[in-house]
């Protein structure tokens, strides 16, 4: 009876170790290809539209897309590797093992606070007084980018020097080396930064931009490019609460369970869970970009109809509406 536990319990956890691998391969590269191509869409519609020189909540929009592309390129890709094909480059070199974290927590980091920044912004500028909406400024907005940037870019210097990689009975792995720092990052970082902060942050703005969208009914009509920026950014909140909410709870039980004592098939669940939500975490860099191009391909094919039909108005007034009047003998 116990030689078949022990003999079943091995093989159930190389099947659950196959599983992340190949979850981890599939769902990895609808992700990643998926993501690269939004963020690049999404980059060339507001450069070719150049929303981004007169409007602030545009300029948050270019530059996450650009911090997004990289941590996809370079986060998303090296986990499918690692992970699916188990070629990790940071057990092999020391110095990737340092500049792997560090690169792409600048970047999601970067993009976390100008997500907040743009929610925020889009709260002054869907606004009922024009006060409050010239606060929204292009100028505003580039000194908030160069700030947040650096600011993360110096925070992440720490990690470059307590990450390291290590052999430990015979086997390489790039650990932290500070327990301390650790903790540091585990509760505030990945906990603090990357779920609870952003979408707490989103969310009490995105809801004051609904109800300022709401009260537009009864006074000043905003424009439709005014529209277009709230909608989108309106999307993009809903598509980070949607993945960062249970990645935060995914989050929260490794926290709790790391000092209990597991054996080898819950940590092989654990693992596939913990694959799983490595890719998810990517999803906000996915379906928001495709729900912000959607949103401009729907606003420019909207306009376009609306001209059509603007001009075929025009033109049966003007050419066909005289013709018709004399023949009934109809005078305007």
């Amino acid at each position: 009876m116990s030689s078949g536990n022990f003999s079943t319990i091995p093989l159930n956890v190389i099947q659950l170790q196959q599983a992340s691998r190949y979850l981890c391969v599939i769902f990895g590269f609808l992700v990643l290809v998926t993501g690269l191509c939004g963020n690049l869409l999404n980059i060339l519609v507001i450069i070719t539209s150049q929303n981004y020189k007169h409007n602030a909540t545009s300029l948050y929009m270019l530059v996450q897309s650009f911090l997004n592309f990289n941590t996809l390129l370079v986060g998303l890709s090296s986990r499918i590797l690692g992970t699916g094909f188990q070629i990790d480059l940071t057990l092999t070199s020391r110095a990737w093992c340092k500049m792997r974290s560090s690169f792409i927590d600048i970047h999601t980091q970067s993009a976390y606070t100008l997500l907040c920044l743009q929610s925020i912004d889009t709260f002054i500028s869907s606004s009922p007084s024009a006060v409050v909406r010239q606060k929204s400024t292009v100028r505003t907005a580039r000194y908030f980018i160069f700030g947040a940037i650096c600011f993360w870019v110096l925070h992440e210097i720490p990690y470059y020097f307590l990450q390291d990689l290590v052999v430990i009975e015979n086997t390489s792995m790039c650990i932290m080396t500070n327990a301390i720092y650790a903790k540091y990052r585990s509760y505030f970082t990945y906990l603090g930064i990357y779920t609870l902060i952003p979408v707490i942050v989103i969310s009490i703005f995105g809801s004051l931009t609904y109800y300022h969208m709401t009260r537009f009914g009864t006074g000043r009509t905003p424009s439709a490019f005014t529209r277009q920026m709230v909608n989108m950014a309106l999307f993009q909140i809903i598509a980070v609460i949607l993945f960062n909410v249970p990645y935060a709870g995914e989050q929260i039980y490794f926290l709790t369970t790391t000092n209990l004592v597991k054996d080898a098939y819950r940590r092989a669940q654990e693992q596939l869970v913990s694959s799983i939500f490595a890719v998810y975490g990517y999803g906000p860099y996915m379906a928001s970009l495709i729900i912000v191009s959607l949103t401009h391909f729907i606003f420019l094919f909207g306009f376009r109809v609306h001209s059509i039909v603007t001009v075929c108005q025009s033109g049966f007034e003007n050419n066909f509406l005289p013709v018709l009047n004399g023949y009934f003998g109809i005078d305007k």
